[in-house]
């Protein structure tokens, strides 16, 4: 038996196949969070991995919000000449009922 584990005793052989079945057990549950992590996560790791240092993200962003609050307050003043406007023939016809 000592010949099939290199001269070393069964006890030694028996300690070395322990610790050798721990750092595979550790390194198939890394390697099982891993496929985990990615299956999870991988749309986010493959876009920064093929992101590009371009600035034009935050300024197109930022030109985008701007054109939003542009709409926003065209819509509200719109809204509010219309609000105005029939107001104002609301109001002249009780001036002429009046007169």
């Amino acid at each position: 038996m000592a010949k099939e584990n290199n001269g070393l005793p069964p006890e030694v052989h028996i300690d070395h196949w322990n610790e050798a079945t721990n750092i595979y057990m550790v390194v198939v549950c890394v390697s099982l969070w891993f496929l985990y992590y990615f299956k999870r996560n991988g749309g986010r790791i493959v876009r920064m991995i093929t992101r590009q240092n371009e600035p034009v993200a935050p300024e197109v962003a930022s030109n985008k919000y701007k054109d939003e609050l542009k709409h926003i307050r065209l819509r509200q003043q719109l809204e509010h000449y219309y609000k105005v406007r029939k107001w104002d023939e609301g109001g002249q016809e009780h001036r002429i009922e009046m007169e």
